[in-house]
């Protein structure tokens, strides 16, 4: 009798790891609220993102942005006659835009670049406008905003060159290495003067809804940003 009562509360302790083990498990995977693999493409329609729920903890975007097979080197009205910036038409097919929501109560502490793995498809080889590294042409820019949709199109270089104007960015940044914080970049001064002042130091990314904007370049990029709310 007393060895059966020995078996029965070793199995129930077994019982109660593997509990506690899956429990784990399906946190983990609930961490993850989109994966294109599984959940579909993200939008590039900057007027329709995306609509994400994100929650309190880790809120995991996975997925792969891939320009256009072409592109080509740009001028704008009033620039200098040589080619000065890589335009990509029809940039839309290959930007990633959603809209999360934030409950009432949590705050944005983090977006953490986990995963970046990036693969040239243009290179200066073909187009002079690029640079000459690859090292410096890698990763995309991003962009947040306190909005449901962002104001931007590829229509012309100059509209590609413009920053949204009726539904105004907060915070952009370059993606470029493991680890980094995106949010953190939005609250410090962007490399490029042309677009200094977006970005302020007490930008705060509370409770209602924000739109991010996955903005790729010449490369084929594969991502996982980590969304954090406390």
């Amino acid at each position: 009798m007393i060895q059966y009562q020995v078996r029965c509360a070793k199995f129930l302790k077994l019982l109660a790891i593997l509990f506690i083990i899956g429990s784990c498990s399906d946190s983990g995977k609930t961490s993850i609220i989109w994966k294109e693999s599984r959940d579909g493409e993200l939008s590039g329609d900057l007027s329709t993102p995306t609509p994400i729920v994100f929650s309190k903890g880790n809120n995991r975007v996975i997925a792969t942005s891939t320009p256009a097979s072409t592109m080509e080197c740009g001028t704008f009205p009033g620039g200098p006659p040589e080619p000065i910036i890589p335009y990509m038409p029809n940039h839309e097919s290959y930007t990633d835009v959603f809209t999360f929501e934030i409950p009432e109560g949590n705050v944005l502490t983090k977006i953490v670049i986990e995963k970046l793995v990036v693969d040239p498809v243009h290179t200066n080889e073909k187009y002079a406008c690029l640079p000459k590294s690859n090292e410096e042409s890698l990763g995309a820019f991003t962009a947040i905003s306190h909005h449901n949709q962002i104001d931007w199109n590829s229509e012309s270089v100059l509209n590609f060159i413009s920053l949204p104007v009726a539904y105004p960015l907060a915070g952009i940044g370059f993606a470029k290495l493991e680890g980094d914080d995106l949010l953190e970049k939005y609250r410090s001064e962007f490399p490029v003067s042309d677009y200094a002042g977006i970005n302020k130091s007490d930008l705060v990314v509370g409770p209602g809804k924000h739109t991010f904007w996955w903005k790729e370049g010449a490369n084929k990029t594969s991502y996982t940003l980590n969304f954090m709310l406390e």
